[in-house]
């Protein structure tokens, strides 16, 4: 019997009746706020990546080449993955010794404020070289708040959730995303329908970042009316949270965090590429309108939604396991005819090419909420998700857009090098979902 089993176990014996069978209404209403302020947080964290590949470039460096303003500005959305570990630490830390609801509500919080400061920033023509240094500081405030937001959300669905429905209920939270994306590709949408393209780089690109403080607000209403996690509460009547869980988790959990990370790398850096990279790549390289890119991936987002869902129930039928190496081989493999796909720059191939890739990472990543929260123990388990997800998406996430750009440039306009550099993830993530045993409860539960 591995590790992760005897940890699954004590929490399966522990639970109370009315906890391993949830009320509809708590569950519901844990759901709802978990899956509201993630989709708040990520709209914000993603309209930093739409504007980074629209208006960035030449707002805050102007002195560039077009690819290298790309580049500086893609740079400066890389920079919110280097404080993500140092935010994952705090929140998970705090989220293992006071609660998990409290980080939830500081970490929108602190989200809210940098990405609302950024809609009032100048520009480069007004303040010179303070406004790519503040846009970055901007930036890291973003990732420092975002670092223990999905965990911390995956974490408070998991532990509400009954044994049998911890994917389900899990992958809420991740599903989020899709939703962050529509709304804040849907506010540039709009917003850039409205007024001409002068307008909109003078002004209107403002609007969704300023528009974020309203949503920040909502968000925190409604995860102030929500309960701890049952789980969390049983530990700490136990004393059993009194370890310190960074020491913790470094002495104890390393194979798990190693696994975590290496899983999670599947699920940033092909992200990334379907959404920040695709639309700079698309506009830029291939040519086409910016209105008909954004769409485009507006589109995709209720599909995404759905399978995101669909992937955490699957999970609880067949384990998480088999949906996570099922879905990244899957995406290996799509990654060529994907490409080939968008490479024809008409607007059905670049729909068909996102729903291929992106299709697979939304069916696994779906499994990921509760396939994480099970792998460590509840004394450090917001800790350990929150770590593994950040040192991921440091490696694969921070510079995932500019190194498509780079491998674009070094096989001379073409998607090849992006296409292997998804199959040399995908291989990786697989492999890493694979080397640990199965940890869904009805499984490892004697």
């Amino acid at each position: 019997m591995d590790a992760n089993t005897e940890q699954v176990q004590p929490e399966q014996r522990d639970q109370d009746p009315e906890q391993a069978a949830p009320p509809g209404r708590r569950i519901r209403s844990v759901v709802a706020a978990s899956t509201v302020g993630t989709a708040i947080e990520y709209y914000d964290y993603f309209i930093f990546g739409t504007a980074a590949a629209t208006v960035f470039p030449k707002l805050f460096f102007p002195d560039f080449s077009p690819a290298a303003g790309t580049l500086a500005a893609f740079g400066a959305f890389g920079a919110g993955f280097l404080a993500r570990p140092l935010g994952a630490a705090v929140a998970g830390h705090f989220g293992d010794r006071i609660g998990r609801k409290a980080m939830l509500v500081a970490t929108l919080l602190v989200m809210g404020l940098s990405t609302f400061c950024i809609g009032l920033l100048p520009p480069y023509a007004t303040i010179g070289i303070w406004a790519p240094l503040l846009l970055v500081l901007m930036r890291l405030a973003q990732g420092f708040g975002v670092g223990g937001e999905l965990p911390g959300a995956q974490l408070m669905c998991v532990e509400h959730a009954g044994p049998r429905r911890r994917g389900f209920y899990g992958s809420w939270p991740q599903s989020a995303s899709p939703i962050g994306l529509a709304l804040s590709t849907g506010a540039f949408v709009v917003i850039g329908g409205l007024i001409n393209d002068e307008q909109f780089a003078q002004w209107g690109w403002r609007i969704p970042f300023l528009l974020s403080g309203v949503l920040v607000l909502v968000g925190i209403f409604v995860r102030l009316k929500t309960h701890e996690s049952p789980e969390f509460e049983r530990a700490r009547r136990r004393q059993r949270n009194e370890v310190a869980p960074l020491r913790e988790f470094v002495k104890n959990n390393r194979p798990a965090a190693l696994r975590g990370i290496g899983m999670y790398l599947g699920v940033t850096v092909i992200y990334y590429l379907v959404t920040t990279f695709m639309i700079s790549y698309a506009t830029g390289t291939l040519g086409m309108p910016r209105s008909t890119v954004l769409n485009v991936v507006l589109c995709c987002q209720p599909i995404f939604f759905a399978l995101c869902l669909t992937g955490g129930a699957v999970s609880d039928r067949i384990g998480r396991r088999a949906v996570y190496v099922i879905g990244t081989l899957g995406a290996g493999v799509a990654a060529f005819p994907a490409f080939a796909l968008i490479d024809q720059a008409t607007t059905t191939g670049l729909l068909l090419g996102t729903l291929l890739l992106g299709g697979f990472l939304f069916f696994y990543v779906g499994a990921q909420g509760a396939f994480f929260a099970e792998m460590f123990d509840v004394r450090v388990r917001y800790t350990g998700t929150s770590l593994s997800i950040a040192l991921a998406t440091l490696v694969g996430g921070a510079f995932t857009p500019a190194a498509g750009t780079l491998l674009v440039q070094w096989f001379h306009g073409g998607s090849t090098g992006v296409a292997l550099f998804v199959i040399a993830i995908a291989v990786i993530a697989a492999a890493s979902a694979a080397a640990g045993r199965e940890t869904l409860p009805t499984r490892t539960v004697a």
